[in-house]
């Protein structure tokens, strides 16, 4: 909808400015410039386009609107369902029940009586069941084997579910410091945008280009040196930052290790009479996963796409806006190759994570055993 706002901006000054008379204006031919009161061919077909896109944007809006209406209400009527199933139906268990004359469902768990058949429990308890669970409705614990299919709204939305693992709301002190770290990301900005000024600076005096500097540039040479030394993630600026996050990493770390121990304990008892031991302390573990993960989105990929964008602008003002154009092409285009090989690396990511639980249960299992 966004997308769809800036187009009819786009489109509704295309029209006017084509409409009226104009100047074309070719930056391959210096000095070249004429007057027209009507769109030529190529203004025409850039109208034609700019149409073509509102078009698909609204076609995209629409479909977006009528599946989420369909998934809606198929959520609203599947949840009816189970709300008003009765406990027996047509004299069979509905999953939730017990079947006359084999015995009861008690926390889960088939219970059989002594003239039941033991089978008769748990056949009529997983038909009723697997008929209504899709296999996208697996319990939360199980792993899953394939990479979920998202929206970067998703993506965004579950990374946000983190935030107050990495906020700490109980200590303004270490409030403070996150915002100090935060603010040490920003000056490491400045000095990545001011290191390649000053190289040219520093260029331009050595080579006399303005006449003014026949001797040695000591100051702009010295002011280089420390901006190098305030560079990167091995300088001053990127040092204090990791000295000063580490008790905010502990406190992530403590947190997210806290709240998976409390919800693996507060889970029913028919997760724990049938869980694996190793396998749960296997993803306990993984807390410290989660936390670097928190730590690389916050303080290397934010930062890397700001300084990508700041790029963009800066060569579109300096220079020309046919340069801003190719740098965005090569710079998306990476962005795009970069996350097309990391989903193709999941895979085998996932894979090789689902592996290594299971030897980390086999292994803590044959121990307890």
């Amino acid at each position: 909808m966004a997308a769809l706002f800036g187009e009819l901006i786009l489109l509704g000054a295309t029209v006017a400015l084509y409409t009226s008379p104009h100047q074309d204006i070719n930056s391959l031919k210096k000095g070249h410039s004429k007057i027209h009161r009507s769109p030529n061919e190529w203004e025409v077909f850039e109208v034609i386009v700019d149409v073509i896109r509102v078009i698909i944007l609204l076609l995209l809006i629409g479909f977006y609107v009528i599946f989420s209406l369909e998934r809606l209400y198929k959520s609203s009527s599947s949840a009816q369902l189970d709300e008003n199933a009765p406990l027996l139906i047509n004299g069979q268990a509905n999953g939730y029940g017990h079947v006359p004359g084999h015995g009861s469902i008690e926390n889960g768990h088939s219970v059989e009586s002594s003239t039941g058949n033991g089978s008769a429990n748990g056949t009529a308890n997983g038909h009723a069941d697997g008929g209504r669970r899709s296999l996208d409705e697996n319990p939360a614990f199980y792993k899953p084997t394939t990479s979920p299919n998202r929206t970067w709204w998703e993506y965004l939305k579950g990374y946000s579910l983190f935030f107050p693992y990495l906020w700490p709301s109980k200590s303004v002190r270490l409030q403070i410091v996150v915002l100090v770290c935060f603010g040490l990301v920003v000056l490491q900005r400045v000095v990545n945008i001011a290191v390649p000024l000053q190289i040219g600076t520093v260029t331009n005096e050595l080579s006399n280009k303005d006449g003014k500097t026949p001797g040695m540039p000591w100051l702009s040479i010295s002011l280089l040196i420390v901006f190098k030394f305030l560079q990167g993630t091995s300088g001053i600026l990127g040092a204090v930052r990791s000295v000063l996050w580490i008790p905010i990493s502990q406190y992530s770390y403590k947190a997210l290790t806290t709240a998976s121990f409390e919800h693996v304990h507060g889970l029913s008892l028919d997760f724990h009479l049938g869980k694996r031991t190793g396998e749960v302390l296997s993803a306990l573990s993984k807390g410290n996963a989660i936390n670097n993960f928190l730590e690389q989105v916050t303080f290397q990929v934010l930062p890397m796409i700001f300084d990508l964008g700041v790029a963009i602008v800066y060569f579109g003002i300096a220079f020309d806006a046919y340069y801003a154009l190719v740098v965005s092409i090569i710079t998306f285009s990476y962005l795009y190759l970069t996350i097309r090989m990391a989903r193709w690396r999941s895979e085998q990511r996932r894979q090789m994570t689902n592996l290594s639980r299971e030897e980390d249960a086999v292994k803590n299992d044959s121990l307890t055993s």
